[in-house]
């Protein structure tokens, strides 16, 4: 479907007070492997176009954007082509730039959960549900996906965003709001991809793409994960081959061989596989997120060799007035 016919279509709307129809660009990244999403908002010279929650007019020419808007204050963007609008990023103002045309910095639900109370706390069961309900306000519904159980876990004076920081740095643990209600957390290669998206190179793949496609044997990869032990040793498991890309991972303390074994062996599923590396644009529709799957289909090859389906880590998406609405696709392990 060619959508450069199509026009684009956006509301952003601030604390629920204040919306705009018309925006110089739009940059939005969101990624399961960062713990904030983000978006940059460039509003145009003249705000006359604003107008309130009920569609009314409202003058703020001559007058300081501060009166209006402030940092904390609530911003939805909606896009679409068409007039058929969807939401693509919730979240709240960082940062209000001084110059013009103005620039609005925003962040996703990961703004409240760094100002949420600290809690100091020892988790003795060490399952990572629990260390998580033990920060994260009961007004989020947490999405675990595995039983996790990654060992005793001291709680110091830390917001639940601190906690997930340490989490991710020590036990290799990603977390991201799939909405903005809802925390998704667990190991990547655990991250179910519920929704899954056709891409067609022949249809719905912009040119420009970075894809390429490699295969499993030209880049080998030697995994060792260790584990700190009570007696101060330290046990490692080693998976892959000698000779290619070394990677080492420090996982958490007083696992077993054969926990070891099993993550060493996801790991090297994730990073290991015969496929595309790099990343798939497209337009406003299909509508991915991260966490998402893109099923891929490459007509050129009858053997279908080059056809798959993979998780898609993160996505970014632009608009502005040379490429339109930009969807960016970095795609990661193939399911």
């Amino acid at each position: 479907m060619n959508y450069l016919y199509y026009n684009i279509s956006l509301r952003i709307t601030i604390a629920d007070k204040l919306q705009f129809t018309v925006c110089q660009s739009i940059h939005i990244e969101s990624s399961v492997q960062v713990l904030a999403n983000n978006a940059k908002l460039e509003l145009p010279r003249e705000f006359r176009n604003a107008v309130d929650k009920v569609g009314k007019s409202i003058n703020i020419s001559g007058k300081s954007i501060l009166d209006f808007m402030k940092r904390g204050d609530a911003v939805k963007i909606e896009l679409g082509y068409d007039g058929k609008l969807e939401t693509e990023f919730e979240g709240y103002i960082t940062k209000i730039g001084a110059e013009m045309p103005l620039l609005l910095e925003c962040e996703d639900e990961m703004f409240q959960l760094k100002k949420a109370p600290r809690v100091t706390k020892f988790i003795k069961s060490g399952k990572l549900i629990d260390i998580l309900k033990a920060v994260v306000p009961d007004t989020y519904k947490i999405e675990c996906n595995g039983d996790y159980s990654i060992g005793k876990w001291l709680i110091e004076d830390a917001t639940p965003y601190n906690v997930l920081e340490e989490l991710r740095d020590k036990a290799g643990i990603r977390a991201y709001f799939k909405n903005p209600t809802t925390l998704c957390v667990g190991m990547i290669v655990d991250f179910k991809a519920e929704t899954v998206h056709k891409y067609n190179f022949s249809e719905n793949v912009r040119r420009g793409s970075s894809l390429k496609f490699e295969q499993k044997e030209s880049k080998p990869i030697f995994l060792t994960v260790e584990s700190k032990q009570a007696n101060g040793s330290v046990l490692t498991v080693s998976v892959g081959e000698k000779g290619g890309d070394e990677k080492k991972m420090k996982l958490w303390p007083n696992m077993t061989k054969s926990e070891l074994e099993l993550w060493a062996n996801k790991q090297q599923t994730s990073v290991s596989y015969s496929g595309f590396e790099g990343s798939l644009d497209g337009w406003c529709e299909p509508r991915t997120k991260p966490g998402h799957a893109a099923q891929l289909y490459r007509p050129f090859y009858k053997d279908r060799h080059q056809d798959g389906r993979y998780f898609i880590e993160s996505v970014t998406i632009d608009v502005n007035g040379s490429d339109g609405i930009k969807r960016t696709n970095k795609l990661s392990y193939k399911l």
